[in-house]
């Protein structure tokens, strides 16, 4: 936006538009760095804001502005859309205010685009239009597309008159002005040709169309300008001789009116008239790349500045530097053309100019839209986002200084000298919070008011925040701040931003009392901005916080559910529970059954529960931190029951084929639980070794498949039927048996390996049995199929129960490090971690040592060591080697590296140890077992395998959170009322947070799932029912540990019942029970 100021008249002669979202393209944030500067002065302060909401349907973006006659604003807006659309016009006073509201419009959409003040002092306002004779348009359209449409207004917004002026093209008005003798020049683009009003033939797809009117607005004579491209006006400026300078953008090459080929992708390209309108001269100035949008303004000797946006470096007629994608470059020529200099002023991304003014001093105020980063050296600290941004140079183009205002979605429409030296910035904002130096909520036009540079009187809140923390129930509270001035005493206003609160003092110098009731307050986090005004002096702003907190409603419980337990099996669950706003929860447990316990702020619980059988009840409760009156709680009843075989149905699965009973009337369900796509059939052929044809003559057949069957903890018995009904059965495919080889995998290990149909049954169409024991300890029964030649293939799955599987966890008994060199003869036995390192200088040197008993148990199924920790000395990932010794003679207290334990070892695992902290896990089934069958005690060593020079850091087991563990599974109960020596009762927060949780349950149409930090990536959520169909609710994008998300599954529409959630990733399983309500 440019608006010219005369010797002649002190109004501005022109204002109109940038529009930003036209050069936005892909780019949303604005970063404004360091400027080409040259002797800078202080920035200027803000004297004050003001906010003004608009009514409905009306804006809200602002496009142009310009002063008004009596110190005010006009106010040019825009909508969201053009469907519809009509020029909007609000006026502003001098303080912000809004004094009226006008829409101009007829029966489809007109885009406002300039407005300008006129001599009498009222206003003509214009755009482009292809509306008909219609509402406020007098005059039909010229064609189907846009004409250019201009209205005169008064002082007050009364129409006065309007005018059309198009061809059978497409005509956009871009700019306006008043000139000398009463009339106008209007400008944009065109592509009609000479028909309508316009009386020239276009040269190009758009050229520059001028229009020279009366007072009346009729047409005294009309130009085209262009090349053979694209040409665009931008501004237009009346010259000192009467004459006309046209400036705007160009990507023609010489033809046309144009005597200069084209320097890059656009030009300034400007041309010169006479007041007749005759071409007499025209000049391009451009770089490689886009030189765009110019706006013109006169110098005081006789020049012209030209400035608008360049993405060219230093070439052609650019010398300036490029800062960014687009900075604002100014062109300083004199009256014939000739360029004198031309400057950059930009940040490191994207900068945009909306106007340019002369002020008082000779000098030029450059408005435009900019941002700013934290790394940017010339900004205000106070602005995020983009925001108004305005440049002051001298009359050589040397930075005098620059101003950041905003934050969040603003936008400049133009900034403009004041008579006071003051400046205003106008624009819209389309944020609602106080942010940025925005001291009001809400969206609408913004205006801010800068004192000149020179002034230095100052207000100033002291302190600059208050903050008030109150309960929800009717409560007072008040707060001093001290309200100073830098010199003299001036008549003060105040304003909040906030309607209601907090209450204002009687506006003065000195101590003031801010006073808050959170009567009608609901529980939350409150800002309000106190805004301390005078008239000459920076405003002084005070941020009052305010927290209110629930102290009335208690929490509510999510539902935990009863449970059903193998005797000797750990109970771990999560308690959850919502809280009002600034409630602390407290978890806790009433008549707690022994041993069991809950982390009292996460609502971690843990129970070793007994081997006997029984039933036992006790209450999980939450509270509020001071407000024990304040609570929830539920009872949970825990039935231990020893599972017997004959209780729990075997799973019976026709692979491939449909429900089947056999002859001996065991039933097999259709095929259920699998993850594949093929599967193979065979007619009505005989299958020998077996009455069950039909089970055989379908298969699940495949590159790779798997099942993963719904099952609880145990030990079961799988046996897998086959037959061969393909090779030695179809012409030409013989039966040799290395024709078919696949694996089976169960839970991860492979009991089939390299298996032939035809080897073991010695014929095709012969039915054959594998069976093999697993250990299931996460809900479901993995198998995995995967071919070596031809198919992997299973005519049917049979899983039956064999004996329960207990889980038990405990921690070292001992463990330390040791350090070599200098301090091998220290022990580090208490620390609160355990570190290893590996260094060519021995003093650095450590390694670490745990020890565990295995007392109590008579037999190990599996056993895996857990360790929680993280490489603190470096990013790199650093390779732990886990060792087992067989010599246990040493102490937690007593180990030294000069007598750590030696004995035969064996190698058990190695992981990479990363810079973030997390679990590790490795297996020690042989290992444990082996110890087990001996002195029941066992001794690991960690150490770095390959000398990284690295501390590692694991926690210890005298750390409260995450200790080491051994976990154990068994089908033997502990041999003595004692549990296994060291296991513990209670598990630290983050621990317990490894199992994933889901809430509410139960559950009607969704429910939320918490992930645990046992799953690292990769994880997949199933859903299986009952009778084992999957549901495919499908798994959220970037779940991860702790990733917490909500799934619908009301689109199912499942029949209530008991439903299990199948928890995978790379890292580990678990199973969820989901109970669906009705």
């Amino acid at each position: 936006m440019h608006l010219h100021l005369s010797a002649h008249n002190p109004l501005p002669k022109n204002c109109f538009h940038r529009t930003f979202l036209k050069y936005l393209k892909p780019y949303m944030i604005f970063i404004l760095a360091a400027f080409f500067t040259g002797n800078l002065l202080a920035q200027p302060a803000v004297e004050w804001d003001k906010l003004q909401t608009l009514s409905e349907n009306f804006g809200p973006y602002v496009r142009v502005a310009c002063p008004t006659a009596d110190g005010g604003l006009l106010v040019g807006l825009y909508p969201q859309s053009n469907v519809g659309s009509n020029y909007f016009i609000v006026k502003l006073d001098s303080k912000g205010n809004k004094e009226w509201e006008k829409t101009y419009g007829g029966n489809k959409e007109d885009e406002l685009q300039s407005v300008i003040p006129t001599s009498d002092g009222g206003y003509l306002i214009g755009g482009q239009s292809d509306s008909d004779a219609s509402g406020d348009k007098t005059d039909s359209a010229y064609s189907i597309s846009t004409d250019y449409w201009i209205i005169k207004i008064t002082a007050d917004g009364t129409k006065q008159w309007d005018k059309t002026y198009g061809g059978t093209g497409t005509d956009n008005l871009a700019t306006a002005i008043q000139t000398s003798d009463g009339g106008y020049l209007i400008g944009g683009l065109s592509s009609s040709p000479a028909n309508g009003i316009k009386s020239e033939n276009s040269y190009g797809e758009f050229d520059y169309w001028v229009i020279k009117l009366d007072a009346n607005g009729n047409k005294q004579w009309d130009k085209t300008l262009g090349g053979s491209l694209r040409d665009r006006v931008s501004s237009l400026i009346q010259a000192p001789d009467g004459g006309f300078i046209v400036a705007g953008e160009s990507d023609s090459e010489i033809g046309g009116n144009k005597t200069a080929d084209s320097k890059g992708s656009y030009d300034y390209w400007i041309v010169k008239l006479s007041a007749s309108g005759t071409k007499l001269w025209d000049k391009t100035y451009g770089g490689r790349y886009f030189d765009r949008d110019p706006i013109i303004t006169r110098t005081e000797d006789n020049g012209f500045l030209l400035a608008g946006i360049s993405s060219s470096e230093v070439e052609g007629d650019k010398t300036a530097p490029v800062f960014g994608d687009y900075d604002v470059w100014v062109v300083k020529i004199n009256s014939e053309g000739e360029k004198l200099w031309d400057k950059s002023y930009g940040g490191s991304d994207f900068d945009l100019i909306k106007s340019i003014q002369p002020t008082s001093d000779g000098g030029y105020l450059i408005g435009g839209i900019g941002g700013t980063s934290l790394s940017d050296p010339h900004t205000d600290p106070e602005l995020q986002g983009y925001g108004f941004w305005a440049v002051k140079i001298d009359a050589s183009g040397s930075k005098i200084w620059d101003r950041n205002i905003g934050g969040g979605i603003v936008e400049l429409a133009g900034a403009f000298p004041t008579s006071d030296g003051g400046y205003f910035l106008t624009g819209h904002a389309l944020t609602d919070n106080v942010e940025g130096g925005k001291t009001e909520y809400g969206q609408g036009i913004w205006t801010v008011k800068l004192l000149s540079e020179s002034n230095d009187r100052k207000l100033t809140f002291s302190p600059g925040a208050l903050d008030f923390t109150l309960p929800n129930m009717p409560a007072d509270s008040s707060r001093i701040a001290n309200l100073s001035a830098s010199t003299g005493s001036p008549d003060i206003s105040l304003r909040k931003s906030a309607a209601k609160w907090p209450d204002l003092p009687s506006p003065a110098l000195g101590s003031l009392a801010f006073h808050v009731n959170t009567e009608g307050f609901a529980p939350g986090r409150y800002i309000s901005v106190i805004s301390a005004t005078a008239p000459g002096y920076a405003r002084a702003l005070l941020k009052v916080n305010l927290t209110v907190n629930e102290v009335t409603n208690p929490p509510v419980l999510s539902p935990i559910g009863n449970k059903l337990l193998q005797p000797g099996e750990i109970l771990k669950f999560t308690a959850d529970a919502t809280a009002g706003f600034g409630q602390t929860k407290i978890f806790s447990l009433v008549n707690a059954p022994a041993g069991a316990a809950i982390d009292a702020s996460t609502g971690a619980f843990s129970w070793n529960t007994p081997w006997e059988s029984g039933t036992y009840q006790f209450n999980v409760r939450v509270s509020i931190a001071g407000f024990p009156n304040l609570y929830d709680e539920e009872t949970i009843t825990v039935i231990l029951k020893l599972t017997d075989p004959a209780d729990v149905p075997a799973i019976r699965i026709n692979a491939g084929g449909d429900d089947f009973t056999t002859a001996d009337g065991r039933v097999f369900q259709a095929d259920a639980f699998f993850n594949g796509r093929r599967t193979s059939f065979v007619g009505q052929v005989d299958i020998l070794n077996t009455p069950d044809d039909d089970l055989y003559r379908n298969t699940r057949s495949d590159d790779s498949f798997s099942y993963d069957i719904p099952v609880q903890t145990g030990v079961y018995k799988v046996t897998l039927h086959f037959a061969e009904i393909y090779w030695g059965v179809f012409p030409n495919r013989p039966a040799i048996d290395i024709r078919r080889k696949f694996n089976v995998e169960a839970e991860g290990q492979i009991k089939l390996d390299n298996y032939s149909i035809l080897r073991k049954a010695g014929a095709p169409l012969t039915a054959v049995t594998e069976t093999f024991e697993v250990d299931v300890r996460d809900g479901f029964l993995s198998l995995y199929f995967r071919k070596n030649a031809d198919r992997a293939s299973v005519a049917a799955i049979e899983v039956e129960f064999i004996k329960p599987l207990v889980e038990l966890s405990t921690k070292p008994v001992a463990d330390a490090y040791i350090r070599f060199g200098s301090s091998s003869q220290t022990n580090f036995g208490l620390e609160q971690t355990i570190d290893l390192k590996a260094n060519t200088n021995a003093d650095y040197d450590r390694a670490a040592y745990m020890k565990f008993s295995l007392a109590g148990l008579s037999s190990i199924n599996s056993a895996r060591i857990r360790i929680y920790g993280r490489n603190y000395e470096g990013s790199k990932t650093v390779q732990v080697g886990l060792t087992g010794i067989d010599n246990d003679n040493w102490t937690e207290t007593g180990i030294t590296a000069s007598n750590a334990p030696t004995g035969t070892s064996v190698f058990l695992g190695k992981f990479n140890s990363m810079r973030k902290a997390r679990f590790y896990e490795i297996d020690i089934t042989d290992f444990a077992k082996s110890q087990l069958a001996q002195d029941k005690t066992l001794t690991l060593i960690l150490a770095d395998m390959f000398a990284a020079n690295n501390r590692v850091i694991f926690n210890s087991r005298e750390n409260a959170v995450n200790p080491p563990e051994l976990i154990v599974t068994t089908t033997e109960p502990v041999i003595s009322s004692a549990r296994m020596a060291e296991s513990e009762t209670a598990d630290d927060a983050e621990k317990e947070t490894e199992s994933s949780i889901i809430y509410p349950n139960p559950v009607k149409d969704r429910f939320t799932i918490r992930v645990g930090s046992r799953h690292q990536n990769a994880i997949g959520l199933s859903l299986v029912s009952e009778t084992g169909n999957m549901i495919p609710i499908g798994t959220p994008e970037g779940l991860h540990a702790g990733s917490v998300s909500d799934i619908d599954i009301s689109r199912f529409r499942l029949p209530a019942g008991i439903y299990l959630l199948h928890v995978q990733s790379a890292s580990n399983s678990e199973t969820l029970k989901v109970l669906l309500a009705n």
